[in-house]
C-alpha cells in the first residue's frame, strides 16, 4: 500500500476547513474531510492523474475533489506527499508552496 504523508501547512488547511465547515454544520464537515481522504487514498494508487502544476512547484501536481477543495500534492516514489489543501476560490499562485 503506498504511503501517504502530509507536510504541517496540509494539516493546518485540513483543520481550518474543518472548523470553518462546522460553524455551520458538523456533519458536512466530517464529510468533506471523509471525501478529501477518499480523494487522497486513489491518488495514492494513481498519483499520475492529477494536473502538473509547474508554475506553482516543481514536480506538483492538483487534483479536485468533490468538495469545494483541491489536493495539491508530490508523487513519492514510495507514495504521496500531500503539501496542501485549499479552497479553488483563493487566488493560489507559488508562494502557498515555498
Amino acid at each position: 500500500m503506498p504511503r501517504i504523508r502530509f507536510t504541517s501547512l496540509a494539516e493546518a488547511d485540513l483543520l481550518e476547513l474543518w472548523l470553518t465547515i462546522a460553524e455551520e454544520n458538523l456533519v458536512a464537515a466530517d464529510d468533506s474531510l471523509d471525501i478529501i481522504q477518499a480523494t487522497v487514498a486513489i491518488l495514492a494508487n494513481q498519483p499520475d492523474m492529477g494536473r502538473v502544476r509547474p508554475e506553482l512547484s516543481n514536480g506538483l501536481r492538483s487534483f479536485p475533489t468533490r468538495t469545494p477543495y483541491i489536493i495539491f500534492y508530490l508523487p513519492e516514489e514510495e507514495g504521496l506527499l500531500i503539501v496542501r489543501v485549499l479552497h479553488h476560490a483563493r487566488d493560489i499562485d507559488a508562494e502557498y508552496f515555498s
